[in-house]
């Protein structure tokens, strides 16, 4: 009989033991700091500079570049969901998708014109500051987009 009892038990705990498993599968990961105040407000960029800090001039950045800076800021909302929106008439101009990975140290955004992993040198607030490299006039170089929040 205690033979049995104690087989029961054991079998009991063993079903126990997988639905809480399962049950940590179906929970979706909770939102990181970065995460939460990536998706507070839309960000600008404000300019691109060079790993010193030093600012490039906008004529020597390709057009892509350009165009998030003179036209578009990016939207990341809390579905991993990013839209580029116009400045001025702000309407959704573009959209895709985000993720930050490596524990928050890159940022990868998938939207067409404007897609990769960025570094995440900086992120606050009040600004953003991410690595990549990038055309500068006409040549491959490290940078660092800068962006801030539209309020």
């Amino acid at each position: 009989m205690k033979k049995l009892l104690l087989l029961a038990s054991l079998v009991l705990g063993l079903f126990m033991a997988a639905c809480d498993k399962d049950k940590d599968k179906n929970e979706k990961p909770q939102p990181t700091e970065k995460d939460k105040i990536l998706v507070n407000y839309p960000w600008r960029m404000s300019k691109v500079t060079d790993l010193s800090g030093k600012d490039i001039p906008i004529n020597l950045l390709n057009t892509q570049t350009q165009a998030i800076k003179q036209v578009m800021d990016i939207q990341f909302m809390q579905n991993n969901v990013t839209k580029a929106i116009d400045q001025r008439s702000k309407q959704v101009i573009n959209g895709g998708t985000w993720y930050l990975i490596d524990e928050g140290a890159t940022l990868d955004i998938s939207i067409s014109g404007f897609a990769g992993k960025f570094g995440v040198e900086e992120l606050t607030n009040s600004r953003m500051r991410l690595k990549s490299t990038m055309p500068v006039d006409g040549v491959d170089q490290e940078t660092i987009m800068v962006f801030e929040p539209v309020i």
